[in-house]
């Protein structure tokens, strides 16, 4: 172990001691805190972390030393337990979304409901956070049960919106057709791409998508007159006939 993790988990433990031999009589009736703006240096250099000054102390995230120092940092909500350690690298958080348990019923389908189903995982899965890949599915859509990039993001919107409802492909559909929730796929020779959409006006699209880096995105546009001209331009819906 080098000597900078030796020093973090010597604080570590001095600190679970006085947590948990601390007089009770000490303890605070009500706690303050406040954002620290004390710069914070690992190895010399200046690290970006939030921390909370409480007490005359400064607190911060047990994750965030982690990742600063490479150790490895896991909870396990079965046993309500932190795991640390030092001999392995850090690994950032991924989470999961449960699939949904129930078919939704056709007939109380709508756009708007699927649209603030689509939305509601933005709370989870914010721009730039990694949504899990490989996202594994049971709904049998057109990119397999387990599927990365692009693909593994539309479906996992797409799942959870429509749960098991069946899958319908149309090849260069209507601009009518495209209802929220829909995955709109396009490839011209050099790039293959699938995106989810959130809204439609006469002139474009606004997406949900993710790329080769597996982390979700939001607020992208596509134009109605570009997508109609790529080469492959495919519509995968859920919406019944």
């Amino acid at each position: 172990m080098n000597r900078t993790r030796e020093i973090i988990f010597m604080g570590i433990g001095i600190l679970t001691g006085i947590t948990l031999c601390g007089p009770a009589a000490q303890a605070a009736t009500a706690i303050t805190a406040t954002l620290s703006n004390q710069p914070i240096y690992v190895n010399g250099q200046r690290v970006s972390m939030t921390a909370y000054h409480i007490g005359g102390n400064n607190y911060v995230k047990l994750r965030d030393i982690g990742q600063a120092v490479d150790f490895g940092v896991t909870y396990d909500a079965a046993t309500n337990s932190v795991y640390i350690d030092p001999n392995s690298s850090y690994q950032e958080e991924v989470k999961q979304v449960a699939q949904t348990p129930t078919t939704p019923s056709a007939a109380n389908l709508s756009e708007e409901t699927v649209r603030s189903t689509i939305r509601a995982l933005r709370d989870i899965y914010p721009t730039n956070t990694l949504y899990g890949a490989p996202y594994r599915s049971t709904s049998n859509g057109p990119y397999g049960v387990s599927s990365t990039n692009c693909a593994g993001w539309a479906t996992l919107c797409s799942d959870a919106a429509f749960g098991n409802l069946p899958w319908r492909r149309v090849d260069r559909p209507s601009w009518a057709q495209i209802r929220a929730g829909d995955l709109v796929e396009y490839a011209d020779g050099t790039n293959h791409h699938v995106v989810v959409v959130l809204e439609k006006t006469d002139e474009y699209i606004k997406v949900t998508e993710s790329g080769l880096n597996n982390k979700a995105r939001w607020g992208g546009q596509y134009f109605k007159w570009w997508l109609e001209g790529q080469p492959s331009y495919i519509l995968h819906t859920r919406y019944p006939n």
